[in-house]
């Protein structure tokens, strides 16, 4: 026999806006700031992996390479823009 499943609601993660949140309030701006420094740390990660990936630094962040891989040269994709 299967178990019965219960419905239960999960308790995402509130989503905090500087219009959801009460400004004047020291907690509601760490709470915030908190949010924000996290979504931050996820980008640096991602982007740190993928220059490790692409051979430019180490896994400690030292520099390997001093010039652009091929495809990541500053102003390559300039056309794209237009």
């Amino acid at each position: 026999m299967g178990r019965s499943k219960k419905n239960k609601k999960r308790n995402a993660p509130k989503q905090l806006t500087i219009d959801s949140i009460d400004v004047e309030s020291d907690e509601e701006l760490d709470a915030l700031m908190a949010q924000v420094l996290a979504e931050g740390d996820k980008i640096y990660a991602g982007q740190h992996a993928e220059a490790v990936r692409l051979g430019i630094v180490d896994e400690q962040g030292r520099l390997l390479k001093t010039s652009w891989p091929e495809g990541h040269i500053p102003g390559s994709h300039d056309d794209d823009l237009w």
